[in-house]
């Protein structure tokens, strides 16, 4: 036979921070924060871990088609669930006449997971380009198998080998600093 337990708070041993549950909803809040035990199962669309890198220390001028690397993180992840990244870089061209691209890309465990960003100019003049911000966003299936730690690259390059500058290289004073948020997500 089943039984219900009908409660609206939940107290540690001590009678102080409970778990309290709004009786019209039965969501429960929970009081600071919420430490989750090892081999706890997330709901699939759970975000698991967020990981922000925010670095005035990248300002590159890239001349070449050659990859460089901005900087690395090692992320631990669980296999199977996805990783997102969402970012801003400041990029700014050199003012050489022609088409150019920049180009960035991310790798996890030395593997391209996403490479098809870019900011372009098209002037055709000696202007320097204006600054632009570009935008990055990528998601890839964590490889491997169980929880496993994997370095992560964001490198940039240049297309035609026209000079850019990434980050704070050769920008105004009330350029944004670049900023990289990963996010694990439960599947």
């Amino acid at each position: 036979m089943a039984s219900i337990l009908n409660v609206d708070q939940i107290n540690n041993a001590a009678g102080t921070s409970g778990i309290a549950l709004d009786a019209s909803t039965g969501k429960a809040s929970f009081p600071n924060s919420v430490t989750i035990p090892n081999g706890a199962t997330m709901p699939a669309g759970s975000v698991v871990q967020v990981q922000r890198v925010q670095d005035a220390g990248i300002s590159i001028a890239v001349s070449t088609d050659a990859w460089t690397t901005f900087f690395t993180l090692n992320l631990t992840a669980t296999a199977g669930n996805i990783v997102y990244v969402s970012s801003v870089v400041p990029v700014r061209g050199s003012g050489t006449s022609g088409y150019s691209l920049s180009l960035m890309r991310i790798l996890a465990g030395g593997t391209n997971v996403w490479g098809s960003g870019f900011a372009g100019d098209n002037n055709y003049s000696t202007i320097n380009e204006p600054l632009t911000h570009m935008p990055i966003s990528a998601s890839w299936v964590w490889t491997g198998s169980g929880s496993n730690t994997q370095t992560i690259s964001v490198q940039g390059s240049t297309y035609n080998s026209v000079q850019k500058f990434f980050g704070t290289n050769n920008q105004a004073t009330y350029t944004t600093t670049p900023t990289f948020t990963f996010m694990e997500i439960a599947q």
